[in-house]
């Protein structure tokens, strides 16, 4: 028992040296050079950071929009080598029913316009014979009064003159009804607008088209396509199984084919002294192992919280940090997403 109580006291000692080993490596050599407190606002040599290899745009994790069978995923570590390729596939056959739906909609849509425009040709062909059949009659009625006129009664014969009066009398007659009923049909034909019907045609194929578009476009909803050049880094999915419409993780962590720089994250303490174009030193931060040499690139615009929180030893996920890009030059070694790194920062070159 007294042994167990030897060891948890050792270990308490050693966690609480190496915190404070991890805060005096975080906070650099700047706090142990001041010899006095007028010398707290001077800048140390160096700053020490945490940070990660990442590529400048992120890690994309991707999901459909749509839910439904994987019939297709990509491997990981898979190269795609131009956007838009598809990466994931979900079993779409009822979405192409619609658009095969869609596109006999348009065809009926197609013919209805043409048939309304048909219809123009005819009811102006219509209207024209109509308005020669009442200019033919105009024409039988005036010749009719002409000899109507020219037309010698014989005097010696009154009940043959009162004949040949009527025959006059209900020829012009019979002419004026049938101009009537010809000219009944002529109004008739002019009420038939068919600019009207095109318009509805045409409207009704403009419609047709885009529930098409629709049709199409939801296709894609079934589809992960990849957004740039890049590799598949992770697939949480797999064959034949079922994503559901409220998804507990992406389907696809997707990297995108940029530079690899590192994400480092300064205490706010020390993010004043950081600037653009300072040297840096980069090296593993769990094994002695290669120093790549960086530039800081850019520096974030405001002082936020971790991006990325882990559970980690002596890693504080309760502090404000200012974010920068730092580019790495030359090859060197391996550099691997995630890896993370201790970022040396020096503020006197």
């Amino acid at each position: 028992m007294r042994t167990f109580v030897i060891l948890g006291v050792i270990l308490i000692l050693a966690s609480i040296v190496g915190a404070k080993f991890a805060i005096d490596h975080q906070t650099s050599a700047g706090t142990s050079t001041h010899k006095n407190a007028g010398e707290a606002n001077q800048p140390p040599d160096k700053i020490v950071c945490w940070g990660f290899f990442d590529v400048e745009p992120g890690e994309a994790r991707l999901y459909p929009t749509q839910f439904g069978r994987v019939v297709e995923v990509k491997p990981e570590n898979y190269q795609v080598k131009e956007a838009g390729e598809v990466l994931l596939q979900i079993d779409d056959k009822l979405a192409k029913l619609d658009v095969e739906k869609a596109k006999a909609a348009v065809k009926v849509a197609v013919n209805q316009l043409a048939e309304a425009q048909q219809l123009t040709e005819f009811y102006k062909l219509q209207k024209e014979q109509q308005e020669a059949a009442i200019r033919a009659l105009d024409h039988e009625r005036t010749t009719l009064e002409l000899k109507r006129d020219r037309e010698v009664l014989p005097l010696d014969n009154p009940k043959l003159a009162e004949t040949i009066k009527r025959f006059y009398v209900e020829g012009l007659a019979q002419l004026d009804e049938k101009k009537k009923a010809e000219t009944a049909k002529l109004n008739q034909l002019k009420l038939q607008d068919a600019k009207l019907k095109i318009d509805q045609a045409e409207a009704d194929l403009d419609a047709k088209n885009v529930q098409l578009e629709q049709a199409q476009e939801m296709l894609k909803h079934f589809q992960i396509r990849a957004p740039s050049k890049g590799t598949v880094l992770r697939v949480h999915v797999r064959n034949g199984e079922t994503l559901g419409p409220n998804p507990r993780i992406q389907a696809i962590d997707f990297l995108p084919d940029a530079e690899i720089v590192v994400k480092a994250e300064v205490l706010q303490e020390w993010g004043r002294f950081v600037k653009e174009k300072q040297y840096v030193e980069i090296e593993d931060d769990t094994y002695n192992g290669p120093i790549w040499k960086g530039e800081v690139k850019s520096i974030s615009k405001w002082y936020a919280p971790t991006r990325s929180p882990v559970i980690e030893p002596l890693r504080y996920n309760d502090v404000r940090t200012l974010e920068c890009i730092i580019r790495v030059e030359g090859g060197g070694s391996a550099k691997l997403i995630g890896q993370r790194v201790r970022a040396k920062i020096m503020i006197h070159n």
